[in-house]
């Protein structure tokens, strides 16, 4: 018995091994091949980048991800890859879909990354053109979900940035750099209109710095940053015109005559109670939205003061302990015909200069 348990075990253990060893083969073969760099190449050699943004197609501003759909060019020039036209009967060489994967695996490439990149693209397709003169084009077009940081201290006037951050896999910056001419700049393109509803396009803008990888070597980043907009007259029913409704019971409060509308008081706080689940709603439905930074945030902030400040203001109006009543008949009338215009006039003033400042 001990024996067959023992060579069970055995059996057991060798295919546990087998499917290990499987399954790492198959990842290590998902890799990018990693070619050296031809000597005849000049160190570091230079690759150009085109980036083409062909649509913004989704944009979750809570979780900081978007989906592109992007077109980027890769260039560089290999002596090792120069070939007699005349011969060959073309000057270049075309190769698309599996031919471009194939020829690629068997050349120097920089094995171009985008580090924010989530998950696996939802479209992929490659080309590859290869000129007499060693030139050579790599164009990648892609669909997939890229992370960004969010920023809504502006929210509904914030600007997003979307950035694509592009490295070699492999090489350290002394032997490949990401560089960016003018002519490079001008084939770098944005959409007119996107598929992301509530959004612009407004500028495509690029950067380019060093950084340190697991070899403590450095690596060249090259960066494109998209900056969109948000349509934010889109929020305008769904933000503003239910904060201006719940504010619009201080205009009853100090415009109503006595006994109109019964007790200010528990109107008024109805009103703050409005004014709190309103926040919260849009916090739910925007996270992040109610920081202390939001031009929305600041307004409904200052709504709370608002409302007790205009009850407290009718208040001392109609009591009878208000100084200067007995003197002046007439005080309590010209304080409430003032206040009823100066206090809504003011902080519709101190909101429109948030907002224009947010604008801006």
């Amino acid at each position: 018995m001990r024996a067959v348990a023992l060579s069970f075990c055995l059996r057991m253990l060798v295919l546990l091994l087998a499917v290990v060893a499987t399954g790492s083969a198959g990842h290590a073969g998902d890799l990018p091949s990693r070619q050296p760099l031809p000597d005849s190449m000049p160190r570091p050699a230079e690759v150009h980048l085109v980036v083409r943004i062909l649509d913004v197609l989704e944009v979750e501003e809570t979780s900081g991800e978007a989906r592109l759909s992007v077109e980027i060019v890769q260039r560089w020039r290999n002596p090792t890859l120069v070939f007699d036209a005349v011969a060959a009967g073309r000057d270049r060489l075309d190769f698309a879909g599996g031919e471009a994967s194939a020829r690629l695996a068997t050349m120097w490439n920089p094995v171009m990354v985008i580090e924010n990149q989530a998950g696996e693209p939802k479209v992929e397709m490659e080309a590859l053109s290869i000129r007499s003169n060693g030139e050579v084009n790599l164009t990648r077009r892609l669909e997939g979900a890229f992370r960004f940081a969010k920023d809504l201290s502006a929210f509904p006037f914030d600007r997003q940035h979307l950035r694509l951050s592009f490295v070699s896999q492999y090489y350290p910056a002394d032997d490949v750099v990401f560089v960016l001419d003018h002519q490079d700049r001008l084939l770098s393109t944005i959409p007119q209109d996107i598929n992301a509803s509530d959004w612009s396009v407004k500028s495509l803008g690029f950067s380019t710095e060093q950084f340190y990888g697991w070899s403590a070597r450095p690596f060249a980043r090259l960066t494109a940053e998209l900056d969109l907009d948000r349509k934010w007259p889109r929020y305008f029913l769904r933000i503003f015109v239910p904060f201006m409704a719940v504010l619009s019971v201080s205009l009853f409060i100090l415009w109503s005559p006595g006994g109109l509308i019964g007790d200010k008081t528990g109107v008024t706080y109805s009103a703050l109670l409005a004014l709190a689940a309103l926040s919260f709603t849009f916090e739910a439905s925007f996270p992040g939205s109610m920081s202390v930074t939001s031009p929305i945030a600041f307004m409904i902030s200052l709504g709370y003061f608002y409302l007790i400040l205009a009850l407290l203001l009718d208040l001392l109006i109609e009591s009878e302990s208000l100084p200067g009543r007995r003197a002046y008949p007439f005080l309590a009338k010209d304080l409430r015909i003032a206040i009823r215009s100066v206090l809504p006039i003011l902080f519709a003033l101190i909101c429109i200069g948030v907002i224009l400042r947010s604008l801006a």
